[in-house]
């Protein structure tokens, strides 16, 4: 099972406006780490959700979209707010407004995950949010390296929102983030998130610079239009973005992008340290190019709907094994 630890919270998104009034706002189950669980289980992996979800009406649908998409409840229920975000697109692009103050999602203690591990654990996948403030992100940080240090696969989009970043934290979030970066055995990373770790040199040169210092069994660089790049024992695989249809909004796309790509390394039985060194680069463009077009999809529908497996096979055919 593939384990997933981080914030769930509810998207308000528009959905339209009219001229004098306030614009409407539609409720989406959201969340990087939520994002990813359920378009695992969506794409048919066996998945499980460590973070505790919110009793009430909110936390309600964010539960229920879970279990719909097949995703175990691992980290119980609080009574507690459900988080919330309040989204802006500009140009398709979503921005993001956080209200995470005392909410179930944030009640989090190294004791409560570890009780909450299934026997059957294959990988830990974690990112965004969760990792941002201490207590709830220490704790988090401090199980996924008990992990890594077992011999457990564990996979890092970091997914950074420097603009709700209180400036008198960056010193520590940077030191957290070099932490987990350091016990990854997988990181994906935005070009955005590479210019605010790394500013004054390029993402290209910053993820290179990652690769040889923290020495991940596979580290891509997403680059939106541009594509993705990924560094690899094999060596370095380049591919082009694939394309998207109809762009609606982004919102969700590089966590779809993370679970097409941890569900392809599960279906590969490639979650474990000697078996992703020893993939091949045909193997992993076939991976990356089905996180890609995993991507594409979502751009396509308003807020974060990840593909089925049976969606994705048919957007660019089954990859080659």
């Amino acid at each position: 099972m593939i384990l997933v630890a981080g914030e769930n919270l509810i998207d308000l998104i528009p959905t339209g406006t009219v001229p004098g009034a306030t614009p409407r706002l539609g409720a989406h189950p959201g969340g990087s780490p939520f994002n990813c669980a359920r378009a695992l289980g969506r794409l048919g992996v066996p998945v499980g959700y460590l973070t505790p979800i919110s009793t009430d009406p909110m936390g309600a649908l964010l539960a229920d979209t879970l279990r719909a998409d097949g995703v175990a409840l691992l980290g119980g229920r609080r009574d507690l707010p459900a988080a919330q975000a309040v989204v802006t697109l500009q140009g398709g692009e979503a921005r993001y407004r956080f209200h995470r103050t005392g909410t179930a999602d944030r009640d989090v203690t190294l004791a409560g995950l570890r009780a909450a591990l299934p026997r059957a654990r294959t990988a830990l996948h974690t990112g965004s949010l969760a990792l941002m403030d201490a207590p709830d992100a220490d704790a988090l940080a401090a199980l996924l390296a008990q992990l890594a240090h077992a011999g457990v696969m564990t996979s890092v989009d970091p997914n950074i929102r420097a603009t709700v970043l209180p400036p008198a934290d960056e010193g520590a979030y940077r030191a957290r983030i070099a932490r987990i970066l350091a016990d990854a055995g997988i990181i994906k990373m935005s070009v955005e998130d590479m210019r605010w770790l790394h500013p004054g040199t390029t993402p290209e040169e910053a993820a290179e610079a990652l690769w040889l210092t923290c020495q991940p069994g596979l580290l891509v660089l997403t680059r939106g239009a541009a594509g993705v790049m990924a560094w690899h024992g094999s060596g370095r695989v380049t591919l082009p973005a694939a394309p998207v249809a109809a762009l609606l909004d982004t919102v969700g796309a590089g966590d779809s992008f993370m679970a097409a790509l941890l569900a392809g390394l599960h279906d590969r039985d490639a979650l474990r340290a000697r078996a992703l060194a020893g993939m091949g680069q045909g193997v992993l463009t076939a991976v990356l190019s089905r996180a890609a077009r995993a991507a594409a999809l979502t751009c396509t529908r308003q807020g974060c709907a990840p593909p089925s497996r049976a969606e994705l096979d048919g957007a660019g055919g089954r990859s080659a094994p």
